[in-house]
């Protein structure tokens, strides 16, 4: 944009590359011990070729260089039986969850993540996940999400009423430089 009227010529650049991607529930799927891969889905924006997901593995392929990322997770409780309406239960006292960014393969206790997101509940309490990483060299990232060891009635995705418009989870990711 220039700036001529002022008697000034500026430019301002800005990135091409960037991409949303989210997790849509085409099923449910209930947690498991330790992380659980955030399969997503869906690639509802993607302009460049700096960014990349594999949305049968959720897995997402960056090129070198240093990203801003934005993310959210959210699990729930639910009863199948009961929660035929479209409603999902809650629990009085609710198991702590978080989302985290890894390297593909690594969820571990003993791997620290890329990023860590806020601390949440299965109540369907998001975990957020606002981050810049640089990269040397290309590299994959995942988005995962724990509640414990305990994850009994806790789902990552609830397919009910037909619909797949659940949006599980969802990463913004836009390449700085």
């Amino acid at each position: 944009m220039a700036l001529s009227g002022l008697g000034l010529t500026t430019t301002i650049s800005h990135s091409a590359d960037y991409a949303v991607y989210e997790e849509h529930s085409p099923e449910t799927k209930p947690m498991q011990p330790g992380g659980n891969l955030r399969t997503l889905n869906r690639v509802i924006t993607q302009t460049g070729d700096a960014i990349h997901l594999d949305t049968e593995t959720g897995i997402v392929s960056l090129k070198a260089g240093t990203y801003r990322i934005s993310g959210v997770s959210v699990v729930t409780y639910f009863d199948a039986k009961a929660d035929t309406d479209g409603r999902v239960s809650a629990a009085a006292r609710p198991n702590a969850s978080y989302a985290m960014l890894l390297h593909p393969g690594k969820a571990s206790r003993d791997v620290e993540p890329l990023a860590l997101g806020t601390v949440a509940t299965a109540n369907m309490v998001p975990s957020l996940v606002d981050t810049l990483l640089t990269f040397d060299q290309d590299t994959q990232i995942v988005l995962m999400h724990q509640a414990g060891r305990d994850v009994e009635g806790i789902y990552l995705e609830v397919y009910v009423d037909n619909s797949d418009k659940h949006v599980m989870a969802r990463l913004v990711i836009q390449k700085l430089e």
